[in-house]
């Protein structure tokens, strides 16, 4: 469809105005208020999108404020969804270069929260069906882009929208990596009740499951302390207070899904408790069981050829009013495997006097790499690019868990700077213009 990308191009300075507009609207999660489920921000910048969307002769649906949709209808009865979100995650404005709600451009860069997760993407999407209108195509499957408003935050939006709208035939979801995510491990996070902990000691670190910890406090004793330098080799940093020691370990933060990416607190300090108390079995299953991120130490290991290795992060560390050690932990399993078996193998691996809890749950997301859907958009960006890539692996969760027969498509490139949900979003104007030519293409094949 050369025809919709040339009208695309005459057409990209409104595009990025519109994504300007749109990533004016400040849509971290609200109070909610009538029609504004997730706050009146967020829904001020979806009736944007709709409008916007109606005025280039789209159909649109609001469902509730919850989320909406932009159709172009098609002949036939199959559906082509595109799912994204306009809610984004909170920013501190004194930690950006630019002002995070202010759509900035400089050096070529749109800077702004939602550039690229996920606003950008989905204007892009927005005016590649424009652009195919208006190049005179008329599609067999209905093309629907479904903007979501509370991904961030639960996805409580898709859920309600599905319970009105039925699932898109095939879909994808520019809200991940080019060229295809079809393959998303499966997600458990999960408390550990453990057991006591030695007396007037006590443990805190992290805040999320999915967050490797960059601090990890504890609190000893002074009577039970070793030789300092046995801390101080072991990264933790000793101050005392009367009776009362402290023992301090800073890391690298990471996402859960990835954390060999980070440096875990959690595990110096609790190497070093290991050495002062070696008689107490909440702390010896801890540093003995825990500090592997591959789960072999704890014996839960797993890997398939689909999707490698499973994962393991201790996320978050509390100790309760009855001081006993509370551990919530996020660990990513292979694709071949659903979240039954991952449950049976922590209980069968876990002292029996430790209860497990789950918390968030997902099965995985598994897409042939041969099928119609995959092929199609491994095809189409490999020719935009000049490439010969395959499609990837994640231990990520993307919005294409939502519904069935949908893969991540974009918008991050290989190679490219990540920057979502870091302060300094921002979208690289060529990048998003190449993207949207990729996404004009991979609409085209997919709904003619």
């Amino acid at each position: 469809m050369k025809n919709a990308k040339d009208l695309l191009n005459k057409n990209f300075d409104e595009l990025v105005s519109t994504l300007q507009n749109v990533v004016r609207f400040n849509t971290e999660k609200g109070v909610a208020a009538h029609g504004a489920p997730f706050g009146v921000n967020v829904k001020a910048c979806l009736d944007y999108v709709l409008g916007v969307a109606k005025d280039m002769g789209f159909a649109t649906y609001n469902c509730d404020g919850y989320a909406g949709h932009v159709d172009f209808k098609g002949s036939g009865d199959e559906t082509l969804g595109i799912l994204g979100h306009l809610d984004v995650v909170p920013a501190i404005a004194d930690e950006w270069k630019y002002p995070p709600y202010e759509a900035v451009i400089a050096d070529g860069k749109l800077y702004g929260r939602g550039t690229m997760d996920d606003k950008g993407p989905m204007i892009a999407c927005l005016f590649a069906i424009k652009a195919l209108k208006d190049a005179g195509f008329r599609p067999t499957k209905t093309i629907r882009l479904i903007f979501g408003c509370d991904e961030e935050s639960g996805m409580e939006c898709v859920e309600h929208y599905f319970t009105k709208m039925p699932y898109p035939t095939v879909s994808f979801s520019p809200d991940g990596d080019f060229p295809v995510i079809n393959r998303e491990k499966g997600i458990y996070q999960f408390d550990i009740a453990c057991g006591k902990l030695p007396c007037g000691v006590s443990i805190v670190a992290g805040d999320r499951a999915n967050v490797v910890p960059s601090l990890c406090v504890a609190k000893v004793p002074a009577c039970d302390l070793k030789d300092a330098k046995v801390y101080a080799n072991s990264g933790v940093t000793v101050t005392k207070d009367g009776d009362v020691a402290t023992l301090t370990a800073e890391g690298k933060a990471a996402h859960g899904s990835t954390p060999d990416e980070g440096i875990n607190a959690t595990h110096k300090v609790l190497r070093a408790l290991a050495a002062m108390y070696p008689d107490n079995a909440t702390i010896a299953f801890a540093a003995g069981k825990l500090l592997d991120t591959t789960g072999k130490a704890w014996g839960v290991a797993l890997h398939d050829e689909h999707s490698g290795n499973l994962t393991c992060n201790l996320g978050v560390l509390r100790t309760t009013g009855e001081g006993k050690l509370n551990i919530t932990v996020d660990i990513r399993f292979p694709v071949s495997y659903r979240c039954v078996d991952m449950y049976k193998l922590l209980r069968d691996n876990t002292p029996a006097e430790f209860d497990i809890v789950p918390g968030h749950t997902s099965e995985p997301l598994f897409v042939p790499g041969d099928s119609h859907l995959v092929t199609t958009l491994i095809d189409v960006y490999n020719k935009a690019m000049g490439t010969a890539l395959e499609p990837i692996a994640i231990g990520g969760g993307t919005y294409s868990r939502c519904l069935p027969n949908c893969v991540a498509f974009g918008p991050l490139f290989p190679g490219e700077e990540q920057t979502i949900h870091m302060p300094d979003e921002l979208v690289i104007l060529s990048n998003l213009r190449k993207m949207a030519e990729i996404y004009v293409e991979a609409i085209y094949e997919l709904a003619k």
